[in-house]
This record gives C-alpha cells, sequence and structure tokens, in this order.
C-alpha cells in the first residue's frame, strides 16, 4: 500500500507550514503563544500523574498515608489541628503529656498553618499531603522554566530543560519524606543567584535613602522570602538554601575588592562591603523565625540523632540505580542501608548522557565554550558547596560498595554531625547545578545539535526511570481505594476509643508495629484523645523519660483504668491484669474501665523457639523493669539483677512435643563478669560474659516444660573492694558548661560515679530454646 502524497510526513509537514504561515501574525502569535502556555500547564501535570496516584490528591483519602513516614507527618497535622491556638506550633495529644511541635512529626508547618484557620469547614477526615505533592510537581517546574528561560535559545528549548530538571529521579524517590520533595525551593534559589541582579547601593537620604535601599534589594527580598519559605517547611532543606545564600553572600562581599597591580595593593569598596554584611541580615532573621514558628527551638528536644555517616552519599551515587527496577539501561549496585535512601541521587541515563555530552561539547566545539562566562560566575558557590560535599560524603566515603575512607569522628564533632545525621541529602544543589550548567552548555551549541540531543536526552530519561514511576505509583495506589483502616477495621474501636479518656501502648515503640498504631492514633487525635508514644524526628528527652516509667508501671500492674491499653505485639501481662485482657481484630486489649463492649480473650499466636531481644523484637515485651531501652540488636540490663518472663506453652518448638530442653543465650557485658542463671528459681547454670558476644548453653530443668511461664533470672557477681579508693570509676569527660543553670550542671558533672548498676550490666542478644542434640551415631565397622 503507498501513501498519498498529502500523507507523506515531509509533503505533510510542508503543507501544515504553509497553511501555518497563511494565518494572520496576531492569529500565528496567538496559537504559538497558547501552545506554549498549554505546554507549561500540561507538562507537571503529566510528571505528576506519571509518579503518584492521582486519587491522592483527593485530601479525604486518609487510608495510604497511615503508614510508615507518612503516619507520622499526617499524625502530627490531625493532632495539631485539633489543639486550641494557644498551643501555637505545639500539641500535646502525641507523646502525651509532652506532646510534639510541628517540625519534630514533620507534619509541614507551611500547610499546617495555612489549612489550620478552615480547620471548622474542612472534612472531619483530611489530609494535604496528596495536595503537597501536586503543589511541589508544579512549582518544580516552575522554578526549572524560570531558572533556564534566559540561558535557552527560545522557549520550546526552554521547556525541554525545564522537563528535564523536573524528572531527576531523586525528586520522586523522595515522597515517604512529603516535605523534602519540595526541592523547587533549591531550584529558586540557584535563580536568585544565577539570574537575579545584585542589590545595588542606596541613593539620596531619609525617606528617600531607606525607599531607595528596599527598592534597589530585590535580590534581599527575594532571600528573604526563600529563607523564611524554606524555614517553614524543613530545616534540611534550609541548610542546603543557606549554602547558595552564603555563596551570594561571598559574591558580593569579595566583589566589592580588587587588586591594584599598579599600585600593588588590596582595594577596596567599603560602602558595598557594609552594604553587603546589612543585607545579610534580614534573611538570616527570618529564616531563625521561620525555625521557631515550626517548633525547631523546645525544651527537651534532642538536637541531633545517631546514624551520621550511615545515611551518606555514596561517590557512585549520580549513576547507580540502587535497584534493578528503577533504571531498564543500567547495572544497579545495592548500597548499605541508610546510602540507598538518603544517598540516593541517580541521574538517569538521559541526564547522565546530557552531562556527558556536555561536556565533550565543551572540549570540542567553540559555540559551547561560550558558557565560560557563566560557569566562571558559580565560582562564589564553590566553598559552600565543598562544605556540602563533604558533610554528605562524611567519614565514611564508599565507591561501588568498596571504602574510600572511613574513620572515627573526634569527640567534638560528633554531636553536632549528628544534627545532620541524614547527610547524604546535602548534594542534592551540586546535583540540580550540575544539570543546570550542562544544559547551559548544550544550549550554547549550535541549534541543530541542541535539535537531535535534547528530545533524545528526555526520550532516554523517560525510558530508563519507567520503572521507578511505577515503583512510584505503586507506593501511593492504597490511595484509589476510600479504606482507611486496614488493621483495625471493627466498628468497635471507635467505640473504644469514646470510651476512653486516651490511648496508651504498649511497648512504647511506634515501630513494632506502625500501622496498628497509626490507625488507633488517627482515631484518637480525631477525638482529641491523648496517646502515650509518638515517633518523632527528634526525640524528646523528658517524654522518652515518661514512656519508660509508663512501661514500668504496666510491669507492676499499675495502668491508667481510665484509658484503652493497646499491646502493639503479644505481651506477657502481670497477673493481676490478664482478667482484663480482651482481642479485637487480633489485637490485645484492656478496655477502659467501664466498657460493656462483648470482646472475645486473647489468644497466643505460637512463638518463636529463637526469642530477640532487638528494639523490634517481640522479646523486649518479656522483660521486667530492670531493662534499659533495647538497642537495635539487644538490651541491656540496669543492674546486677534482671528478670523476664517465656510464656513456655505457646512455644513453637522445631521438634514437636521435646522432653528436654536446652537454653543458648547470646549476650555479653561492659567487663569481665560471672552471671548466674536461675530459671523457677532453681539455678540452671552460671555464665562467664566479657566484651565480645558469646553462646552459652545451659540445660533446663524437665519441669520448665509443665509450667505456664519460664521465669529467667539473672544475677550479676558484684566484684567487693577493701578499699573504697579501688573502686573503679566511670570517667567523665571535661564538659564547658555556658547559659541558665551551667553552675549546677558543673557541679554535677564534677561528681565522681562508682562503677556500679550500670557497668554490671549484661546485654542480652537472644536466647533459643531447643532440645538437646542427639548424639552422634557410632560408625558402624565393617565385617
Amino acid at each position: 500500500m503507498t501513501l498519498p502524497n498529502w500523507l507523506r510526513p515531509g509533503q505533510l509537514f510542508a503543507n501544515l507550514n504553509a497553511r501555518f504561515h497563511a494565518l494572520p501574525p496576531a492569529v500565528r502569535k496567538g496559537l504559538v503563544t497558547g501552545t506554549h502556555w498549554g505546554l507549561c500547564i500540561i507538562a507537571p501535570l503529566l510528571l505528576f500523574a506519571a509518579f503518584f496516584d492521582i486519587n491522592v490528591v483527593n485530601p479525604t483519602r486518609i487510608g495510604w498515608l497511615l503508614d510508615e513516614d507518612w503516619g507520622q507527618h499526617v499524625l502530627g497535622w490531625n493532632a495539631w489541628r485539633h489543639m486550641p491556638w494557644s498551643t501555637f506550633n505545639h500539641e500535646t495529644l502525641l507523646g502525651a503529656p509532652v506532646g510534639n511541635t510541628l517540625f519534630s512529626t514533620n507534619s509541614n508547618p507551611l500547610f499546617a498553618f495555612l489549612f489550620k484557620p478552615f480547620r471548622d469547614f474542612l472534612p472531619a477526615n483530611f489530609q494535604y499531603n496528596g495536595l503537597w505533592f501536586l503543589f511541589c510537581v508544579v512549582m518544580h517546574f516552575t522554578f526549572a522554566y524560570k531558572l533556564i528561560r534566559p540561558h535557552a535559545p527560545g522557549k520550546w528549548s526552554a521547556i525541554g530543560g525545564a522537563i528535564a530538571l523536573s524528572a531527576l529521579p531523586m525528586l520522586y524517590y523522595r515522597m515517604r519524606h512529603d516535605t523534602l520533595v519540595a526541592q523547587w525551593l533549591i531550584l529558586w534559589g540557584l535563580h536568585l543567584f544565577i539570574n537575579v541582579r545584585d542589590d545595588t547601593l542606596p541613593e539620596g537620604s531619609g525617606l528617600r535613602f531607606v525607599l531607595s535601599w528596599f527598592g534597589n534589594g530585590r535580590k534581599m527580598l527575594g532571600w528573604c522570602a526563600l529563607l523564611f519559605v524554606t524555614g517553614m517547611i524543613h530545616p534540611y532543606l534550609l541548610f542546603m538554601i543557606a549554602a547558595i545564600w552564603g555563596g551570594d553572600c561571598i559574591k558580593r562581599f569579595f566583589g566589592a575588592m580588587h587588586i591594584d597591580m599598579s599600585e600593588r595593593r588590596l582595594v577596596a569598596n567599603w560602602k558595598v562591603m557594609v552594604d553587603a554584611v546589612i543585607r545579610a541580615m534580614p534573611p538570616l532573621a527570618l529564616a531563625i523565625v521561620a525555625l521557631y514558628i515550626g517548633g525547631s527551638f523546645t525544651k527537651g528536644m534532642s538536637p541531633g540523632a545517631g546514624g551520621y555517616g550511615y545515611y551518606s552519599f555514596p561517590m557512585d551515587g549520580w549513576f547507580n540505580p540502587v535497584k534493578p527496577e528503577f533504571s531498564a539501561i543500567l547495572k544497579a549496585w545495592p548500597l548499605d542501608g541508610g546510602q540507598s535512601f538518603e544517598g540516593y541521587q541517580y541521574l538517569g541515563f538521559g541526564l547522565i548522557l546530557l552531562v556527558v555530552s556536555a561536556v565533550v561539547l565543551y572540549i570540542t566545539t567553540p559555540e559551547a565554550r561560550t558558557a565560560r562566562s557563566f560557569i566562571a560566575a558559580l565560582r562564589p558557590l564553590t566553598i559552600p558547596f565543598f562544605i556540602l560535599f563533604l558533610i554528605a560524603v562524611s567519614n565514611h566515603a564508599q565507591f561501588y560498595g568498596y571504602d574510600v575512607w572511613r574513620f572515627q569522628l573526634p569527640e567534638a564533632l560528633r554531636q553536632p554531625a549528628a544534627v545532620l545525621r541524614a547527610s547524604g541529602r546535602l548534594t542534592w544543589p551540586i546535583t540540580y547545578l550540575l544539570i543546570v550548567t550542562a544544559l547551559v552548555v548544550l544550549f550554547r551549541s549550535r541549534p541543530k545539535t541542541i535539535a537531535v540531543l535534547l528530545p533524545l536526552v528526555l526520550v532516554a530519561q523517560a525510558y530508563d526511570i519507567a520503572g521507578l514511576s511505577r515503583a512510584m505509583r505503586k507506593a501511593t495506589s492504597l490511595a484509589s481505594s476510600d479504606q482507611m483502616y486496614y488493621q483495625t477495621p471493627s466498628p468497635e474501636w471507635d467505640q473504644l476509643v469514646t470510651l476512653s479518656k486516651g490511648v496508651d501502648f504498649y511497648p512504647a515503640n511506634v515501630h513494632m508495629n506502625d500501622k496498628l498504631f497509626y490507625e488507633l492514633t488517627w482515631r484518637a487525635t480525631s477525638q482529641a484523645k491523648p496517646v502515650n508514644t509518638m515517633y518523632a524526628a527528634r526525640e524528646n528527652l523528658i517524654q522518652v523519660a515518661n514512656q519508660e516509667a509508663g512501661m514500668d508501671a504496666f510491669k507492676r500492674g499499675e495502668i491508667k483504668s481510665d484509658h484503652l491499653f493497646v499491646f502493639l505485639k503479644q505481651c506477657d501481662a502481670p497477673s493481676e491484669l490478664w482478667p482484663r485482657l480482651r482481642m479485637l481484630d487480633g489485637v490485645w486489649i484492656i478496655p477502659p474501665k467501664g466498657s460493656t463492649i462483648e470482646l472475645q480473650k486473647p489468644e497466643w499466636s505460637p512463638l518463636r523457639s529463637e526469642v530477640r531481644f532487638g528494639w523490634l523484637d517481640q522479646g523486649t515485651c518479656l522483660l521486667d523493669e530492670n531493662w534499659s531501652r533495647p538497642e537495635y540488636d539487644g538490651v541491656w540490663s540496669e543492674g546486677p539483677k534482671a528478670n523476664l518472663r517465656i510464656p513456655i506453652r505457646h512455644v513453637e518448638f522445631e521438634t514437636p512435643s521435646p522432653k528436654k530442653l536446652e537454653m543458648t543465650l547470646k549476650a555479653k557485658s561492659r567487663q569481665p563478669v560471672l552471671v548466674v542463671v536461675m530459671v523457677n528459681g532453681v539455678k540452671v547454670g552460671e555464665m562467664n560474659l566479657t566484651p565480645r558476644a558469646t553462646l552459652n548453653t545451659l540445660p533446663l530443668p524437665a519441669s520448665a516444660l509443665r509450667g505456664e511461664t519460664l521465669k529467667i533470672r539473672f544475677l550479676v557477681e558484684e566484684q567487693t573492694y577493701e578499699d573504697a579508693a579501688d573502686i573503679p570509676v566511670t570517667p567523665v569527660t571535661p564538659v564547658k558548661f555556658s547559659g541558665r543553670g551551667a553552675a549546677e550542671r558543673e557541679a554535677a558533672a564534677k561528681v565522681v560515679v562508682p562503677v556500679d548498676a550500670r557497668a554490671l550490666g549484661i546485654k542480652l542478644i537472644n536466647i533459643k530454646l531447643a532440645p538437646p542434640e542427639a548424639p552422634s551415631p557410632k560408625t558402624v565397622l565393617k565385617g
């Protein structure tokens, strides 16, 4: 079959082009302008639909958010929404009675303050996270276009550049931390640095001088707006923006200096330098005000957290897809857990092609080398961005899993480093500047080069990250359902929350079953009922102490009778509380006093014969009050005596109905100690523990299998000293104190603390219950 001439591509294009140019000039201009702006509107919407289930913009869909970090963010909003305005940026429902600020739950203070005035008009179940995602994608494309348009040869190539800047995988991979999708703030900062003219000196005197100072300060006003808005969204983003702003301050301050070669001296324009310093103050002040409004400065809040060096930026981050499904072209190399998320900055094959092509063009073509002036203007960012890079790479630098360097931070740097523990994020401004620079080099090249290479980059990028796009849509796919509760679907939960004056969870560790916690806490905060714990971005040490006291009280059989008590995992309970235990949707609870709801009694699900004691393990439910907060791999006793209870009747052994049992314990201590182990009041053996974890196998009495519970007691034999001077003491690092109460804190620090209870503690990692190994069969002799 032969196509008619008018349908052949060349002829068709020629006919359409001739008809277009036959139109009146005003009509042609209107069509071009309309098509251009139509594409500017459609492009971000298509990008949003490519990476998100579009149902997330329905503000009444809550179920998809009650999971992982999203649950923390949306619960922070819901709790704060139901608090009076007198609490300002704080709520006391999550982690009661101390509560949390909007920043400590990452609840987006900017949108929270925007929507709370309308809380009486909003639906009962309302979330703005989905709307925020759409807002961020639109703003990202807008600032990408604004940033690249002055350097593009035309409006169509500017749209292509904006799409390229909006197609970075790391933008959408951060959706679990919704406020960190606001990477348009980085593009806004680069726009101010690159495209906005520096402020000039004011003129005149009096009122005219003041008006001129503001009138000539367009860039200063831009920085004021940017740093305030960023400070209302996320402190990490503020740190990145501060690096760009710092580079701009360096440019203006040191730009007022030059060397007079004829007289061989440094010449400085002091007026410009003083003006630069003064203009730096308002943006800095507004950034601090924004942090205060969001709740960064709260009594008891820990400024940092562990993990610096674990959440770092891998040196292969720009070209390592990390997961096989995240790239259709390049091979993925697995990274450490922290690096694979916080350090994820894969460019995508299309943008890698762009960067490589830009380097080749800059080296080989004179047209591309005209971008030298653009690159030279970026020099003031060298120092701030180099600092960002060093912090991001951290003290543990890796390249494709191999250590480049690894060292211990000095003690003085560990606390400041903990503030920026998720350091891998800090290279985002460098990544965006890399793409912007590559686009500018391309746009300075020949028109035919642009016409071929830019579409090729966009097509290659779309093909390469199609798998990432599908994965991100799947992550938000629950938004397509109006179902809200998955683990607690029964209507009795609403009745129980209504009957109670609060909800207490045990253990007070959200991560042991975050979906269960989020679903019940949404109900509680919607009724302005307090809950005893919360997962916060920075834990409050006062609240931690309250939670520990509450868990110790439970172990003594003391709970708030007017509260709904919920077990995040099956946990043994004191004997006086067992008659009150009930079960709903498979969840163990103690209903509030006065509840007449008919509920079934709890039933143990089979327990594993190996009990672990990490912070997410069920073993932490079996400890008495002489244990400290569990660590990731085990738990320390708080002194020379500690107990635990294992409901042995409900343990599922590898060998059915064993007649005898042995108990193998993995444990260690801070110093060499002898530990006596007693089971049900009978000594079963001793363990010699050292700071190195060891396995210790002890036989259990036959009576252990006949009881309901295995009561295990550890007794560490204390060393005795004839002279008090021989008692070892805990080394105390000298610390300088300042501010209110400095004298009292310094006096307390000088007190010599004997190495007693904590030093004699042991760390329990796991316990394995199993029948003794059968003896090996004797070898049969031939003949």
